[in-house]
């Protein structure tokens, strides 16, 4: 999907000069701005409503006098900082999951921020923030000074060395309630090839305290961009492929299928062919047998599919999502999913 941005801008607080400090202005509606090889956008959501977006990261530290809110999202329990604790709000995220978009010829990874302020001291900033990629999705131990997540790379930093003291300020007011979000975040997907998932770590109110509940990262809100690879150039016999696996009770919340674990009987698997989380009436369905089994048959091969689980119609759509890229004529098995049920 390409989108077309506003001419980037990057504006000064106060007329106040800092050494290697860019401030990015995001108080007005359209306003952008640029550190580093990161775009950061105001968004004009549409209103949702709390709760609608899909978080992979909670922090709620403070709720006054001053205090700042932090942390990374991971699968690790205890947290280290500001994070909620439940698997629903801060947990891991693959680099899959999140959209990519195109803006002036590059690719990006596209994240939605969610800020909530008191209306009457409504500014925030957003003073660090670090993206790193890993090979798991349970990773702990980041160290505040050298900005390092053990067992991951550092992809993207807003300050990368000492001294820097870039920032991001943001008006709560413009965008109305909480659950829908209010600003953007683009970095190259290129740089996240490195591993399968992302770790985002954030640090509000230095500048701007943080007074009224949470902040919250998500998912972009376009259309993945799918490149799919090229077609076999001589055409198998069988095109179709499948897809099977079983939907489980992820009870640590890891994402692998432990000893122990149960398959989740009578849920809905459906194909998201709109990714926009929902049952549609054209969109595939199956329901798990009693050991969670489920498959897809006759999928057309080069595509990809994007699978979604129900276990209460009305939860809706579990926020767990798996995304396969079937082959002509290919049978995937053990694509397991799972869930968490409270």
């Amino acid at each position: 999907m390409k989108k077309q941005l506003p001419n980037l801008a990057l504006a000064a607080l106060e007329d106040r000069v800092v050494m290697n400090a860019t401030v990015v202005d995001l108080t007005t509606h359209g306003s952008s701005g640029q550190v580093g090889d990161a775009r950061f956008v105001q968004y004009d959501a549409r209103p949702t409503g709390t709760g609608h977006i899909q978080s992979f990261l909670r922090v709620q530290g403070a709720s006054a006098k001053g205090l700042t809110q932090q942390g990374y999202n991971t699968d690790a329990r205890p947290l280290q900082y500001d994070e909620n604790k439940s698997p629903q709000f801060t947990r891991s995220v693959q680099v899959s999951e999140v959209p990519s978009v195109e803006l002036d010829g590059t690719v990006y990874k596209e994240f939605l921020l969610d800020i909530n302020q008191k209306s009457s001291q409504p500014l925030l900033s957003l003073d660090q923030l670090q993206f790193f990629v890993g090979h798991a999705g349970n990773l702990t131990g980041y160290n505040p000074t050298t900005h390092a997540l053990p067992g991951t790379t550092r992809v993207y930093d807003l300050n990368p060395t000492a001294g820097d003291a870039s920032w991001v300020k943001m008006d709560y007011r413009l965008n109305t309630g909480s659950g829908s979000g209010d600003v953007l975040v683009y970095v190259p997907a290129a740089a996240f090839a490195g591993g399968e998932y992302v770790y985002l770590y954030s640090k509000f109110g230095g500048h701007y305290a943080a007074n009224s509940g949470f902040q919250e990262w998500a998912h972009g809100t376009s259309e993945p961009l799918v490149t799919p690879p090229p077609p076999p150039t001589t055409a198998p016999t069988t095109p179709t492929g499948t897809i099977s696996g079983t939907i489980f009770n992820d009870v640590n919340a890891n994402r692998i299928k432990d000893e122990g674990e149960l398959g989740v009987a009578n849920a809905i698997v459906f194909q998201d062919a709109n990714g926009n989380g929902l049952l549609d009436d054209n969109e595939s369905w199956t329901v798990t047998s009693s050991t969670g089994f489920y498959q897809f048959k006759d999928l057309v091969g080069g595509q990809s599919y994007t699978l979604r689980v129900i276990t209460d119609p009305d939860l809706g759509a579990s926020q767990q999502a798996l995304s396969v890229f079937v082959n002509f004529g290919e049978d995937l098995t053990n694509q397991d999913l799972g869930i968490f049920l409270s």
